[in-house]
């Protein structure tokens, strides 16, 4: 992390986290009982985003890290009840979807915080469609669509299928609107951040549902966690990334 990025006690601060985040990242893979460190590489990450969220509320990206955090609390809180800590419904994936589809709604919220998705309010007309942006999000659920009939549908648990189906296109609708800010005038670190960030969302969140519904054996181990926590860091850390590079 450059010295630009390393101006303030709180910046340190933040570095301190993501260290720890990592450190108790590197305790999950290792560790045989890996629950407990998982859940607080999760708790942590929601601490690294109400830091960016006191330290970027005074600016023009203090909406965004707001809606950051309070997604990030729902992940947490969707963690838990996959972890079974408690219960909304007797079924823990649903419980999880549940909890991260309200997220991912968030998520969506923040990315139409800092550019238009589909409609640009700025255009002559006050709502021009934005061609490029509906092909993507058109693309994106095409592929998805795909990527769910031949690796996840199961026919036997019909009702969890559809629901999984639902998840899987709210998600990649925040995939596909996370690429868009590629065509935008933001820095370029907040763009790596902000897609792969949501890339590794999507991937560790289709492993779940090829372990619950078709292939329990598939890149078992701790690849879900890792993958996830690595996603939520680098979503986290996109808001920081973005107000740093604007300076």
């Amino acid at each position: 992390m450059s010295k630009k990025y390393l101006t303030s006690t709180i910046d340190y601060i933040r570095l301190l986290v993501v260290i720890i985040i990592l450190s108790l990242l590197a305790a999950f893979i290792i560790i045989s009982d890996g629950n407990p460190w998982f859940l607080s590489s999760s708790a942590v990450i929601v601490v690294l985003a109400l830091i960016n969220y006191i330290d970027l509320k005074g600016g023009s990206w203090g909406k965004f890290s707001l809606l950051m955090f309070i997604a990030m609390i729902c992940g947490f809180i969707g963690d838990l009840l996959m972890a079974g800590i408690f219960y909304i419904t007797s079924i823990a994936i649903l419980n999880g979807v549940i909890l991260f589809g309200i997220g991912h709604a968030i998520y969506l919220m923040g990315l139409k915080e800092r550019s238009p998705l589909l409609l640009n309010p700025q255009s002559s007309d006050g709502g021009r469609l934005i061609t490029r942006n509906l092909l993507i999000w058109i693309v994106s659920i095409v592929l998805v669509l795909l990527l769910f009939l031949f690796t996840v549908f199961n026919p036997t648990t019909l009702e969890l299928s559809i629901g999984l189906l639902g998840y899987g296109i709210l998600l990649v609708t925040v995939v596909g609107f996370a690429l868009t800010k590629w065509f935008g005038e933001f820095p370029i670190a907040f763009k790596i951040a902000i897609f792969v960030g949501f890339l590794f969302f999507i991937f560790s969140d289709w492993l779940i549902g090829v372990h619950e519904l078709t292939d329990p054996s598939f890149l078992s181990g701790p690849w879900v966690g890792i993958t996830y926590i690595f996603a939520q860091l680098l979503i986290q850390l996109s808001a920081f990334l973005g107000a740093r590079g604007t300076e």
